[in-house]
């Protein structure tokens, strides 16, 4: 496990090396989920059942003066396909689906701001 400081170090050095990247956030996520069952016959059961989370989050500290904005971008996409066929007698299908995408974008500035 990496101590704070260290880490700290290293995001310090990465923001000396590229300044300007350091204002563009992009963060993106594509989830997807294809279920297929059928079920032939007498008594038989088909469950279809799909899951998928984002969480997502942008967190940016500037302290000093500064003029320029910053460009935050989170983007989250989810897909589910569930197909299901029961041929028969008393036969269930159920397809249950959830998604949830939880996305935060915090920003806070200390200093003077004011650009005209």
């Amino acid at each position: 496990m990496l101590k704070k400081s260290f880490a700290f170090g290293l995001l310090a050095a990465g923001l000396m090396v590229a300044p300007g990247a350091a204002l563009a956030d992009v963060q993106s996520n594509q989830q997807n989920a294809t279920q297929n069952g059928a079920a032939v016959g007498v008594g038989n059961t088909v469950v279809n059942n799909a899951n998928q989370t984002a969480i997502q989050g942008i967190t940016k500290i500037k302290n000093g003066a500064s003029c320029h904005g910053s460009y935050n971008a989170q983007i989250s996409g989810q897909n589910i396909a569930q197909n299901g066929a029961a041929v028969g007698t008393a036969n269930t299908v159920a397809n249950v689906g959830n998604q949830a995408a939880l996305q935060n974008a915090t920003e806070i500035a200390n200093g003077i701001h004011n650009c005209y």
